[in-house]
């Protein structure tokens, strides 16, 4: 079975999200070689994007915090919640790295387990009739023409499905018809997806 996947799919397992464990699971089944796992390149990036601006917005809050202990610090009945606040900002700031570490693990299994569809022009002109015919955004257009660009490769009876969790996106009638055409399902959560793979192995 060939299961597509895109950047949500990476973030689940990297920030250990609610379907971290079903997302983990399936890409252990590739690792084993039970599937194959297959990825557009473009879909990596996203995930680092999503780490680095979370950490702008938690630098942010940082340093209001800090600056309100500081502000605390100064009057003596507050002397309590500055002791429970005092090491908030230091905690906030060392998540960046935790989250990158585990971003860069994750995207180096995913690499060596799965398949990459390369961007190309004819990908990218593709892309931008999706995001007119469908209302992509940009970068959900060069995702969804990626997978299309390799389903036109497979064998039909092969059986496909395309993991995405962004429903507003993909959960289409009309992309549906067209991945159907290729014998490729779409879902939209991970548990779904381990349980379809699972009835096809067996």
């Amino acid at each position: 079975m060939i299961v597509y996947v895109e950047s949500n799919f990476v973030l689940e397992i990297a920030l250990g999200q609610e379907e971290a464990a079903s997302a983990g699971a399936i890409l252990a089944l590739a690792e084993n070689g039970k599937i194959e796992l297959v990825f557009p390149g473009f879909a990596l990036s996203e995930p680092f994007a999503t780490i680095t601006h979370r950490d702008r917005e938690r630098k942010r809050l940082s340093n209001t915090l800090a600056e309100t202990v500081r502000q605390l610090r100064r009057s003596e009945p507050h002397q309590q919640t500055v002791s429970d606040l005092q090491f908030v900002p230091g905690i906030l700031t060392g998540l960046a790295k935790k989250e990158m570490d585990l971003l860069q693990g994750t995207v180096k299994r995913l690499l060596s387990a799965g398949r990459s569809i390369e961007l190309n022009s004819r990908i990218f002109e593709q892309a931008i009739v999706y995001q007119f015919m469908f209302d992509l955004s940009p970068q959900d257009g060069i995702i969804y023409a990626a997978i299309i660009a390799d389903l036109l490769n497979q064998a039909r009876k092969t059986p496909k499905c395309f993991i995405s969790r962004d429903k507003r996106a993909f959960n289409d009638p009309s992309i549906m018809a067209e991945l159907t055409s290729y014998n490729c399902q779409y879902v939209v959560n991970m548990s779904g997806t381990l349980s379809l793979i699972e009835r096809s192995l067996t």
